[in-house]
């Protein structure tokens, strides 16, 4: 039973090439295989690069490139465009003069980064994934994912995913930590099983986060532990060397058990804090992550399926709302859901 809903919270990305993955050693494999297909990274003044008809960004030496839709938000707010807005009704023409006379006024050097995937018939060489500044030194997804594999292997072998995704801006996963188990007697909150919540972009999107999560196998809902120090590890792209990264690794994950059984206690005592107003509650939390009240109804709908009164009631119908945005938004709306409960058990 376990097995079967462990392998039921994979989810795969269209096109991402994750299918068949159900550990952290398969997880490697597929990383492996994604970075080999990497170009080394190049470092040009923008002045260099050419837009052509095609829609594709011409990088001296190496050849076009496809922009992917981060790569191209990146360039627009370089240039200062608003690609859409601009050029809805222009032929491609028109759009790849207007790009080029902005690029030939930036002598900015920027790192672009590429990759041989998707290699188009009409001749492109790759995707052009993301354009940093010189300085910008990712973490690389191999590195991170056999480093966790050191760590944790010894005591938890089998390291199962139960959560993946992979797109343009991020890669986020979650590995199962320990067993399945229940806080004393509470049977709605029922079992949780401990994981971390591990989210890294290697194209600027968003710094490297490793946090505590814990899933709800009653209804398969994911949620970051709410309990104070969720984020075991964040790091910006910048100077990260392996050392550094294993040495906090080595640090940080030696608390992972009694964080995850205090986040399964703070969860139960969240049943116990009622509440008057949810709309008012489903605010807070929209304000925490930063999100737009338009997520609102969203909140409400996800409530409705499970419309419990308590602070637990609130951050379990934003964790189930969040299953259908982007894995971004996700990962930031389930942060704030943690948040919620901790702050507000704590006040209370």
């Amino acid at each position: 039973m376990l097995s079967h809903i462990s392998e039921s919270l994979v989810e795969v990305v269209p096109r991402a090439p994750t299918g068949g993955v159900r550990t952290l050693h398969d997880l490697v494999s597929v990383f492996e295989g994604l970075e080999a297909q990497e170009y080394p990274d190049t470092i040009v003044e923008l002045k260099q690069l050419r837009m052509t008809t095609e829609e594709s960004i011409a990088i001296p030496n190496l050849g076009s490139f496809a922009l992917t839709d981060w790569a191209r938000k990146q360039l627009a707010s370089l240039l200062g465009i608003q690609w859409q807005k601009w050029f809805q009704t222009t032929s491609h023409e028109e759009q790849a003069d207007e790009i080029n006379r902005r690029l030939w006024r930036k002598s900015t050097n920027m790192r672009l980064r590429t990759s041989r995937l998707a290699v188009a018939s009409n001749g492109t060489a790759g995707i052009l994934r993301a354009i940093v500044t010189p300085t910008f030194s990712p973490v690389d997804d191999v590195l991170l994912s056999r480093r966790l594999v050191g760590l944790l292997a010894p005591a938890e072998p089998e390291l199962r995913i139960m959560r993946i995704n992979i797109t343009d801006r991020s890669v986020t996963y979650m590995v199962a930590v320990g067993k399945p188990f229940k806080h004393g007697d509470d049977k709605v909150v029922g079992d949780v099983w401990g994981g971390l919540l591990i989210r890294n972009s290697g194209v600027g999107f968003a710094s490297l986060a490793i946090s505590l999560s814990l899933v709800r196998l009653i209804c398969l809902n994911g949620m970051s532990a709410p309990i104070p120090d969720a984020i075991l590890l964040r790091r910006s792209h910048r100077g990260i060397t392996d050392k550094r990264l294993l040495d906090a690794l080595t640090k940080n994950l030696r608390e992972l058990p009694g964080k995850i059984s205090e986040g399964a206690r703070v969860l139960t005592q969240a049943r116990g804090h009622h509440i008057e107003a949810p709309e008012q509650e489903f605010i807070r939390v929209l304000e925490l992550a930063h999100m737009p009240r338009r997520l609102l109804p969203d909140l409400q709908t996800a409530y409705a399926i499970e419309p419990e009164q308590s602070m637990f009631g609130i951050s379990q119908a934003v964790t189930r709302a969040s299953q259908k945005l982007s894995p971004e938004e996700r990962f930031d709306l389930d942060r704030a859901a943690g948040t919620y409960l901790q702050q507000s058990t704590s006040a209370n």
